[in-house]
């Protein structure tokens, strides 16, 4: 059902009239409402409503009784004694709710019966005003505390500066964020500001040099003041911080915030057209809310640095000189004092695992130039060192250029100016042991070193897609490191060599491309679907891919589809002719056929593939330099192929790997100057149902809350900052189609008949990890709705015995299991069932004990199936086709294990099943927390629960990042992440900070456990409930407010790269 609602205000209501409803809405349905709904033909009127959920109804419930009494005291307060009926009816209103619902002490919020209200509390004794009135006037400002208002800067309005004084002599803390500061400006407030610290009010503020606007006088005369703490960004490309913000926080709980277009000077502040909203706390609470939580947040994210005016005075200087030289690249000076940034913790985390989990000490990262590579591998290094002290170290460049500025990082990383020798053409190295050296040079002299083929525990490559070189391979086979990490960009070549043959077949981890975009490492795109006239339903599908021979014959000789590629050029490009594109293409014939046409248009184009590969510097040069124009290539634009100002991007045939489609959108992603996006066209025809856009679409968008689907559906509402994806008519519903008919190529019949033919079809045993390898079925599609690998098995003859427990391993499987992601628990349970489940619940420890109760929730639906573990063991050990499957299946759920896990880090740490950054499932928590037992599960469905374990009182907290039915707001996030180790929770809505729960909270009277995950449910699949990822114990930091209380946690280990990525709602800096 379409998700509109009705929504106008009473009066709209009454007056409409029956031909002027048409539209959007968003209201309560009342009993009139209803009536004129009733009276519109449904075959002629769409009548679209929803639901209304729990958080949706105290929204829109509130507010419509909000505007009921608002006009009903309206009317009243006109009559005689209208007041004082006002107060009686409200009073009447707070008893109704007070007893009807058992709130306790509603007596308090009765209203007086004095017709006032409170405007200020004074104390004398702290005031140097003999006239007490005269001051009130001169601290209040002129507009409304508790409305909200707006200011245009018209004549005979409330002037924004004179407001703003006001506003800081009645403030008790003040925060401000602008893009940049004046003394014209500054100077207009100083004495307000120096007023307001000097009884002890407490100044933040932020700012940047973007643009060289902010004056070195102003920040330098607000660092003198007492109790302000100035924080600035330095970064150049730091555009997107447009916020102006100023936020008055008051002891009496009556904030306010002005958020608008004036930074601090003297025409944005009195005679600009600048437009500026005043949100008061007790009008827009979730406004100001969001104001003040995103400002808590920049103030801790590492680009706003403090500014100490006698360190930075210089620093600060020369970045706000307008004429000083801007240098490339990273500043190295500053390094030793940066922590990796999360998306490089992510990859640090990603790299540990491969070699704690599966043993894998030969590694390699991909990542787009510009994203970092070199400052990972420091960072990588050094927690290598950290545990091997005596580590000897080579770093082997392509180019000698770069030897200085990869050891500079290093030595800054390390935090040791003196780490590291380079060895290259001219500069001899006074050591081996840690060594930065060309290639070249330390392969003419490999033969001569005498060094131990062992005598390097760990090697880098640099450009590591050259390693299949002979001077690369020389030294790769000579020395045998405990760790080989290869950094490249671009891992495809051209010659078809695989470079993870050297890294055990496979690439250990990478940026991925939302990441990379959000940190504004690349440009954004800007993506065009455009409507293919070629239908590519029954071109023929083998092994994965479209035959391209079949592919070339449709897309050669194909005028008419030629012209709808020139229409789209001149439709969607700003010029044609002064565009750097790349254009893949299916074969040589292909790529020739469309150079031909677009020379024969007079565009200035050219191609380039492996057939003629030796003109490759050349082309590459002349599209450099805009020579021309399109460059027409095939399959991969690869090796030492670097043009960071390809601004198009033009898909001419179907990519069918999704990695080979990311690495060729990747190509225009460079950074260059003057390159604001890069523009990606893409030709959508009608195609086949194993063609997978869904996934590449995911890609493009990163993890958002909703499905591929319901993005295409409602165009894109998520995606990286600064991108765009726009689709054709047609060519979205050809996607879409896509979509329903990829999803639909997984149903039973369709498994079944695969695994009938798969041997004959893969030449290969069938297998649980063969059949998921080869044919690409994800493995929630062989746990649903009851079904398991064996009973597939069945169905399909190639095995008739069946498992008496594929129900309950089903359901383990599609519930539980695929929500988790804990090696250590999954290594558990396959070691259970390596032993047939012939274990003694005597023998295990306390800890297993729980991992073992885990499973029995995993397995069953509610408590009491059996007596005890050990029954639940001889009855899982009877059955040797359920120990089978469980034995694969924990194999593969071991292998695609993302969470690095810690020891546990409370106080349950020698006997709590649950390791720190695992993700579980609610019922496996509450086994954990006791809460449930064998004979007794959990009712709990609240965000708290509590317990006391080994004595210890404790409460492990439930967070939902997003909650449910939040989808399209921006400013209802309650939960989230303001740094790696400080996260704001907002308690339930009954908490005071008096209370015994509020008061437990504030002296830490209990162990508090934090759970966090992105949502309720997984995007893909609306029916799996996604598990909780365990961030372990937490302390308090902070707190503030009643009813709820908004309480800063600081976490003792800090969160993972990956969830901080998503529970950092408010940051995007």
């Amino acid at each position: 059902m379409d998700s509109f609602l009705y929504f106008c205000t009473l009066e709209e209501i009454k007056s409409n009239k029956e031909d002027n409803m048409a539209g959007l809405y968003e209201q309560i349905i009342n009993q009139l409402f209803k009536a004129k709904l009733e009276k519109y033909d449904r075959k002629i009127y769409h009548i679209g409503m929803k639901e209304i959920g729990r958080d949706e109804a105290i929204q829109y419930l509130s507010r419509y009784l909000y505007a009921l009494i608002q006009n009903t005291i309206d009317d009243v307060a006109e009559q005689e004694n209208g007041v004082e009926k006002c107060i009686q009816f409200t009073n009447d209103v707070i008893k109704e709710l007070g007893e009807k619902f058992a709130i306790e002490n509603y007596e308090d919020d009765l209203v007086d019966a004095s017709n006032s209200i409170l405007t200020s509390v004074i104390d004398k004794t702290k005031c140097d005003y003999p006239d007490l009135q005269k001051y009130i006037q001169r601290i209040t400002p002129l507009t409304s505390l508790t409305k909200s208002s707006l200011f245009t800067g018209a004549k005979n309005s409330v002037n924004m500066i004179s407001e703003l004084k006001k506003e800081i002599l009645s403030a008790d803390k003040i925060y401000i964020v602008v893009s940049f500061i004046r003394l014209s400006g500054l100077n207009m407030m100083l004495p307000e500001l120096q007023e307001f610290v000097a009884r002890g009010g407490c100044l933040r503020v932020i700012t940047t040099t973007y643009m060289q606007i902010t004056e070195y006088k102003a920040v330098e005369k607000l660092s003198k003041l007492a109790h302000t703490e100035i924080k600035i960004s330095y970064h150049s490309d730091l555009d997107r911080l447009h916020a102006k913000a100023y936020v008055f926080m008051r002891d009496s709980g009556f904030h306010t915030a002005y958020i608008g277009s004036s930074n601090i000077s003297h025409a944005a502040l009195t005679e600009g057209l600048e437009w500026n909203v005043k949100v008061t706390q007790m009008e827009l609470p979730h406004i100001f809310a969001t104001v003040k939580n995103t400002f808590d947040t920049y103030w801790e994210q590492d680009v706003f640095e403090t500014f100490n005016l006698n360190r930075d005075s210089e620093r600060l200087k020369k970045a706000l000189d307008k004429n000083a030289q801007t240098s490339e690249g990273i500043d190295y000076s500053v390094l030793d004092l940066m922590q990796a940034k999360e998306y490089q913790n992510d990859i640090l985390d990603r790299l540990e695992k491969e070699r704690r989990y599966h043993n894998n000490w030969r590694n390699l990262v991909v990542a787009a130039t510009g994203t970092g590579k070199t400052v990972i591998a420091a960072f990588d290094y050094k927690r290598f060192k950290e545990q091997h002290t005596k580590a000897n170290f080579l770093f082997v460049v392509h180019r000698e250029e770069i030897i200085k500025q990869a050891c500079a990082t290093y030595r800054a990383v390390l935090g040791d100016p003196n780490f590291g020798d380079m060895w290259y053409g001219g500069h001899e190295a006074s050591s081996y042991s840690h060594l930065f050296a060309s290639k070249d040079l330390l392969n003419n002299r490999l033969d001569k070193l005498q060094l131990p083929d062992d005598y390097y525990d760990y090697i880098v490559f640099d450009e590591a897609h050259h390693i299949v070189a002979d001077t690369y391979q020389k030294i790769l086979h000579k020395f045998k490191p405990k760790v080989l990490l290869g950094l490249t960009a671009t891992p495809e070549r051209m010659d078809n060599n695989d470079i993870t043959q050297y890294f055990n077949h496979q690439i250990s981890a990478e940026i991925r491309l939302d990441t990379a975009l959000n940190n504004r490492l690349l440009s954004p795109f800007h993506y065009f679907g455009i409507t293919d006239s070629v239908d590519l339903s029954e071109v023929k599908w083998e092994r994965g891919r479209f035959v391209a021979s079949e592919l070339s014959k449709i897309y050669t000789n194909n005028d008419l589809r030629t012209n709808i590629i020139f229409k789209t050029l001149e439709k969607y490009l700003p010029s044609y002719n002064d565009v750097r594109a790349l254009c893949f293409c299916v074969d040589q014939q292909h790529a020739n056929y469309m150079n031909a046409k677009f020379t024969l248009a007079g565009l200035k184009s050219a191609v380039l593939t492996s057939e003629n590969s030796k003109y490759r510097n050349v082309e590459i040069k002349r599209l450099a330099e805009k020579k021309i124009n399109y460059l027409f290539v095939v399959d991969m634009f690869n090796e030492g192929i670097d043009i960071p100002a390809i601004d198009t991007v033009l898909f001419l045939r179907p990519t069918e790997s999704l990695t080979i489609f990311l690495q060729q959108f990747g190509r225009g992603l460079r950074k260059a100057k003057d390159k604001k996006y890069l523009t990606v066209l893409d030709f959508v025809g009608h195609s086949r149902a194993e063609f997978n856009y869904m996934d590449r679409f995911r890609a493009l968008m990163g993890r958002t809350s909703m499905s591929v689907k319901e993005e295409v559906e409602k165009d894109f509402p998520h995606l990286p900052l600064g991108c765009t994806i726009q689709l054709e008519p047609k060519a979205k519903e050809y996607i879409i189609q896509n979509i329903n008919g990829y999803i639909n190529s997984f149903k039973k019949t369709r498994i079944i008949q695969t695994i009938k033919q798969f041997e004959q079809k893969f030449s290969e045993p069938l297998s649980l990890a063969s059949f998921l390898r080869l044919t690409h079925v994800p493995l929630e599609k062989l746990y649903y709705n009851g079904t398991t690998w064996n009973s597939l098995c069945c169905l399909a003859g190639v095995t008739t015995k069946e498992s008496e427990l594929n129900a309950e391993l089903s359901r383990a499987v599609s519930k539980k299991w695929l929500s988790t992601d804990s090696y250590s628990y999954f290594s558990f349970i396959h070691n259970l069932a390596a032993r047939r489940f012939k274990v003694s619940e005597g023998l295990l420890t306390p800890r297993e004990q729980k991992m073992a109760l885990m499973l029995y929730y995993d397995l069953y639906i509610s408590a009491g199936e059996y007596d005890s573990l050990q029954l639940m063991f001889n009855r899982l050990s009877e059955d040797e086709f359920f120990a089978d499957e469980v034995c694969q299946l924990t194999e593969i759920l071991m292998s695609r294990c993302n969470a690095l896990e810690q020891d546990d880090n409370s106080a349950f740490r020698d006997s709590f099943p649950l390791k720190l950054h695992g993700v579980y499932t609610k019922a496996q928590i509450q086994v954990a927390i006791e809460t449930s037992t064998l004979q007794k599960m959990s009712p709990s469905r609240e965000g708290c629960e509590r317990n006391t374990l080994n004595g210890i009182p404790m409460e492990a907290m439930f967070v939902d990042v997003i909650k449910d039915r939040e989808e399209g707001s921006n400013t209802n996030y309650k939960d989230f992440a303001q740094t790696a180790v400080k996260f704001h929770w907002e308690t339930q809505n009954s908490v005071r900070q008096e209370s015994p729960t509020g008061q437990s909270y504030i002296k830490g009277s209990r162990e508090m456990l934090l759970f966090v995950r992105k949502q309720r449910n997984a995007a893909e699949n609306k029916y799996r409930t996604l598990g909780y990822v365990y961030l372990g114990k937490v302390t308090l930091d902070s707190f503030e407010g009643n009813k709820p209380m908004q309480i800063v946690w600081n976490l003792k280990t800090p969160m993972p790269g990956s969830v901080y990525e998503y529970a950092a709602t408010l940051a995007n800096v």
